[in-house]
């Protein structure tokens, strides 16, 4: 495929060559200015990624790799903005994205195309980032045009939501069911099973039986679930109705709301991890699996876990030269170990990427460097050269949701990563969101989770694990020895937040920090475990720049000894809000990050009135805070880790 270079073929082994395309329906479509070819099923994400187009723009002059977690947005010329990983691709269509952009001239319209024919395709949109906080996607702020009622909503279509679909429709109950992805059925062709479980195949075939023909369950693919409030939750869908795209916002309201969101993979934390050709296992597996696409014929794997072996196995399987797998764990034990030596692929332990580069400026290829995951050894290993590097991450339930909808977080460190605390009403998790690992728990937990929310009793069941003997526990995410080679970014996505800049105040950054720059951030030692709860819940969950509006702190005099007010807060709290001393009516302090309410049984963070920002003045019991609108006599509810505290609040004196 002379025109989609990155486009694995249609009878590719393990059904890598796209399950998401119809190959017998080619379109051709402009992407500023340029000709992008792609197949109906495709998306203009990955449409423009099969035609070579790798990198999303530059952040100052490191090159960002583009892909489903960091795209700009779109356009049409009837359209208003839409997501570039869920507008599905239109023959004959023209987009533009949207941003600032490093050569806006050559870069779109007539001129972008006479460029690309003289010159070559441009294989980066040449955006330019860091300039400006990005703006939140505008459907957040769209009125709902559509609205569903259920007696559930579940939110997320692997197993656990469609196992939970499938026991509510049992039970004669209505649902909608809103996933993300074009297509049902998660990731659970790439975990695999384990022990007695049936395959990934048989697993889903089961589970799809259980809701053919039942109309009381109502699918919303392509669509992202993006805020809840009590019982409503607010959808954003792109639908291709012939020529058109339909851009709309739905409401759906349901008695009972199942959060079965998965988890992440985490950026393994490395100089170069962000550049083009480098991607997590995950999301090398899902992109080939749905639209056949894999860049380059080369690929380094380096892995913290074994979940990365069977995709090596699978892309060997494909046609892809597999030319070695690296492991950060020391003499790893797993039966994809043992079937990656019988395939003759050369294998590596106890080493991690130190450094990623482009071979040239604009064109695929990358060395790859790895390194003793120590800080103080400072020797890196020869440089390999290749077309994709996959850096394989530890993992992050998805709680993003959860925070949004007023749910708490806290450092797992058994785990190495943010697990949720605490309860919500008519609010349950499921599956990977809720810490399961594998399929089993994930059905049950789902199953149990309906029989709950029906008033019957749960039927009990249990996460089987491996034993250690014979698969090797995973690994916390790689972090590489320090270097100053170039920036290692904490996570994917538009925080942009680097090792570097993380270093000196993380709350500082002008941008809504996501669970995975939280989670390195703690790994790093750039934040305390115990603040990792409070920075999520203040600080994620939420899209875009957190700075906002155009109010700013009132000035407080140095004399008075009061530290500066975070950036982040400003807005947050109203336009006219107060600096105060908060005190509890015993001697405690309170740590910054603790919310105050008016009442002492709310717990949601939306309905907070102020926070604490710094430490009481000379050491005194209580804390500054900010105030939107402070209680007539001035006694408000501060939440620390006891619970909520009975408080007196002062306006600060000048």
């Amino acid at each position: 495929m002379k025109n989609q270079p990155h486009r694995l073929h249609a009878d590719a082994r393990h059904g890598l060559g796209g399950t998401e395309l119809d190959r017998s329906q080619p379109l051709r479509f402009r992407l500023n200015g340029r000709e992008v070819s792609g197949f109906a099923g495709d998306t203009v994400l990955s449409a423009a990624l099969a035609n070579g187009i790798q990198s999303a723009g530059r952040h100052g002059d490191i090159p960002l790799a583009l892909d489903e977690t960091f795209a700009p947005l779109i356009a049409t010329r009837t359209s208003g903005a839409l997501p570039m990983d869920r507008t599905p691709a239109i023959d004959g269509a023209e987009f533009t994205t949207i941003g600032s952009r490093r050569d806006p001239i050559g870069s779109s319209g007539l001129l972008g195309a006479v460029r690309n024919l003289m010159v070559g395709p441009n294989r980066t949109l040449n955006h330019r980032y860091g300039d400006v906080p990005p703006a939140p996607e505008p459907w957040r702020s769209a009125p709902t045009e559509d609205h569903l009622t259920a007696e559930f909503a579940i939110i997320g279509g692997g197993v656990a939501g469609l196992a939970a679909a499938g026991a509510i429709a049992a039970a004669g109950k209505t649902a909608v069911l809103i996933e993300r992805a074009g297509s049902l059925g998660g990731a659970i062709r790439f975990f695999g099973a384990v022990e007695a479980e049936d395959s990934p195949d048989e697993t889903l075939a089961g589970l799809m039986r259980g809701l053919e023909g039942n109309a009381a369950v109502t699918r919303l693919t392509g669509a992202e679930a993006f805020s809840i409030d009590g019982g409503t939750v607010k959808v954003h869908q792109v639908k291709a109705e012939g020529t058109r795209l339909v851009s709309r916002v739905i409401a759906v309201t349901a008695g009972t709301i199942i959060l079965a969101t998965g988890a992440l993979e985490r950026l393994p934390v490395f100089a170069g991890n962000r550049a083009p050709g480098v991607i997590g296992a995950l999301a090398a597996h899902l992109r080939a699996r749905r639209h056949g696409i894999w860049v380059g014929r080369r690929v380094i794997v380096n892995t913290p876990h074994s979940f990365a072996y069977r995709l090596a196995l699978q892309a060997a399987d494909a046609g892809i030269d597999v030319q070695r797998i690296v492991d950060t764990r020391i003499n790893p034990h797993s039966r994809f170990v043992d079937f990656a030596k019988a395939s003759g692929i050369t294998l590596g332990s106890g080493l991690v990427a130190s450094r990623a580069d482009a071979i040239k400026r604009n064109e695929p290829g990358l060395r790859v460097g790895f390194a003793v995951a120590i800080d103080d050894i400072a020797q890196d290993s020869q440089t390999i050269e290749t077309d994709t590097l996959i850096a394989a991450g530890g993992w992050q339930p998805d709680l993003t949701l959860w925070l949004s909808a007023g749910g708490s977080v806290a450092w797992d460190a058994p785990n190495h990563w943010l697990g949720p605390r605490g309860t919500r009403e008519n609010l349950v998790l499921v599956g990977s969101a809720a810490g399961w690992r594998t399929t089993t728990a994930a059905i049950g937990s789902a199953r149990a989770a309906v029989a709950t929310a029906l008033g019957k009793p749960p039927v009990p069941f249990e996460d089987i694990r491996i034993d250690a003997l014979f698969e090797t526990p995973d690994a916390p995410t790689p972090v590489a020895p320090r270097r100053v080679t170039g920036p290692a970014y904490l996570d994917r996505g538009i925080s942009l937040v680097t090792r570097r800049s993380a270093a000196p105040d993380l709350a500082q950054h002008p941008v809504a920090l996501s669970l995975g720059d939280i989670a390195a951030a703690v790994q790093i030692g750039a934040m305390e475990p115990r603040d990792a709860g409070p920075v999520a819940a203040e600080r994620g969950g939420i899209s875009g720049d957190i700075l906002g509006g155009s109010w700013t702190v009132p000035a407080v005099p140095a004399a008075a000894g009061t530290p500066p007010i975070p950036a982040y807060l400003t807005g947050r709290f109203g336009s006219k809000p107060q600096v105060c001393v908060v005190t509890a009516f015993d001697p405690r302090h309170f740590e910054p990050g603790c919310l105050m309410f008016e009442r002492s049984e709310h717990l949601d963070p939306l309905k907070a009135i102020g926070v604490v920002y710094a430490p009481a003045p000379a050491g005194a019991p209580g804390g500054i805070a900010v105030i939107g609108t402070l209680p007539p006599d001035g006694t408000l509810f501060v939440r620390d880790s006891s619970g909520a505290v009975s408080s007196k609040a002062e306006k600060l004196k000048l």
